[in-house]
């Protein structure tokens, strides 16, 4: 997996931290591009954070891709967290 992320772009740093929390349980390779490169190639406007998955797949949400490592780690989600990223997604990313 290959997860894309910008300094200071919002929804960054909720996907590192979770992201640290599936650390060993699959390879994970971090890049750091700039907020104006496009990383899914049919988007037509760039955006990240991103997950590329290993069967080439993208994940493009902030709430999505945090979810996805939570599954990884095995981590069980519950309401709290849920609201937490739904908070985040609607209060901290408002475009």
């Amino acid at each position: 997996m290959r997860l894309f992320v910008s300094e200071g772009a919002p929804g960054c740093l909720p996907v590192l931290a979770a992201a640290g929390r599936a650390r060993g349980r699959a390879e994970l390779l971090i890049s750091t591009v700039g907020p104006e490169d496009c990383v899914v190639p049919f988007l037509t406007r760039p955006k990240v954070p991103v997950l590329q998955l290993d069967s080439g797949n993208y994940l493009f949400s902030t709430s999505a891709i945090c979810r996805y490592f939570f599954l990884l780690s095995g981590w069980e989600q519950d309401d709290l967290t849920n609201q937490w990223l739904e908070w985040e997604a609607t209060e901290l990313q408002r475009s």
